[in-house]
């Protein structure tokens, strides 16, 4: 179990099989730029009814940092991502998600809750006037291809694409996966469909 204090700036993470170490915790502006991020990408891989799914959201949101890293050698948000059964994910992304959901940013159709059909989460934008101050236009412009790319495919796609990635393939569950690990992958395996909106 994975326990979290805040204090000054600095985040003490707890496993109780392993010993304690100490990390930077997110600053207020990591977590807005994160925020924009996830907005635009709801924004540029939403369907036409301007729904996409929790699964396909997390991933692009995963893709957008690791191309970004895989070009400049540095992430686009700062975050840390772990590996996890439907692929990597930040720690953050789901806490992040669901106060955009409390605070009515983001608007989430929940389908299906029986006992054989798991629950499937669509996101959209409520205020489609978002502003995206904190994003580059280079920023912008991958997270755009990356929806563009993607949109017509289905998660489970996407999930498999990222799973493929040596990245994940090297890190064990639950571990957090580093970004430099993506700058040894064959450009084919880092962008997928996005190949070819990059020019790469």
């Amino acid at each position: 179990m994975m326990k979290k204090i805040v204090d000054n700036d600095m985040a003490v993470c707890y496993n109780e099989r392993m010993k304690a170490r100490v990390k930077s915790a997110y600053t207020k502006e990591e977590a807005e730029k994160y925020k924009q991020i996830i907005l635009y990408a709801i924004k540029s891989g939403a369907d036409k009814d301007g729904n996409i799914a929790k699964t396909k959201l997390a991933k692009q949101v995963y893709l957008a940092d690791f191309i970004w890293f895989y070009e400049n050698y540095v992430s686009m948000s700062g975050m840390d991502y772990r590996k996890r059964d439907r692929g990597p994910v930040a720690d953050v992304f789901f806490r992040i998600l669901d106060e955009m959901e409390d605070d009515d940013t983001v608007r989430c159709e929940r389908i299906g809750n029986n006992v054989n059909d798991k629950e499937k989460h669509l996101y959209s934008i409520n205020n489609l006037d978002v502003n995206f101050d904190r994003l580059s236009a280079e920023e912008q412009d991958l997270i755009k291809q990356i929806g563009e790319a993607w949109l017509p495919m289905r998660a489970g796609e996407i999930i498999d694409f990222t799973h493929e990635q040596m990245p994940y393939k090297i890190c064990r569950d639950g571990e957090i996966i580093p970004y430099s690990l993506i700058t040894q992958e064959d450009p084919s395996n880092v962008y997928g469909p996005v190949q070819l909106l990059r020019n790469v």
